[in-house]
């Protein structure tokens, strides 16, 4: 009798841990959504992206988070801000790519890279020289913004693959791969 009762208070115990993390993650997919959507009005405002373009910028998103274990929750504002910045999502793309690298290099992180690369954009060099990017030449003078995203891509090409090789980076793809699937098991239960 009093090992019935212990069961069925541990029974208890672990549907309402599952029921908890059945609304945890119906939460997370909730908000995965409202990102999606947040994203895809940024991305067709600044620069008229199309839906395939929308959808199609999507799946590169879900290809960084599998290669790299960069989280959709940092690459989504990173790409709104920089789309917003280029007015272009495949040269927003191109600057997240290479802002993905310089984080991973650096240790910065991805939201204070293509901040400043975003601020760049429109000649605002001054983020980048914070982040102990040179924007001048050895004779005093400004680079060009070709000039630096050249040299930084040479400087940093690859950084976030290698990074995503460590041990500490295939940790973060696990963490990146287990959170997308609660968010999948919370788009299913989320209706219920």
């Amino acid at each position: 009798d009093r090992v019935g009762q212990v069961a069925g208070k541990a029974l208890a115990f672990g549907a309402l841990a599952g029921g908890a993390a059945l609304v945890k993650m119906g939460q997370a997919a909730a908000d995965d959504e409202a990102a999606q959507v947040k994203l895809a009005k940024s991305l067709q405002n600044a620069a008229g992206a199309t839906k395939g373009q929308v959808a199609a910028t999507e799946s590169w998103i879900t290809a960084q988070g599998r290669a790299l274990g960069v989280a959709d929750d940092d690459l989504r504002p990173a790409l709104s801000r920089l789309a917003v910045a280029t007015g272009d999502v495949d040269k927003a793309q191109r600057l997240a790519s290479l802002g993905m690298d310089i984080s991973a290099g650096t240790g910065k992180s991805l939201e204070a890279v293509t901040t400043a690369l975003a601020k760049a954009q429109a000649g605002n060099l001054g983020g980048l020289g914070r982040l102990g990017i040179a924007t001048k030449n050895a004779d005093g003078s400004t680079k060009s913004l070709q000039q630096i995203t050249k040299e930084l891509a040479d400087t940093y090409s690859g950084q976030a693959a290698t990074a995503a090789e460590a041990t500490a980076g295939k940790q973060q793809k696990l963490r990146v791969q287990l959170s997308e699937l609660g968010e999948s098991i919370g788009a299913v239960v989320l209706p219920a």
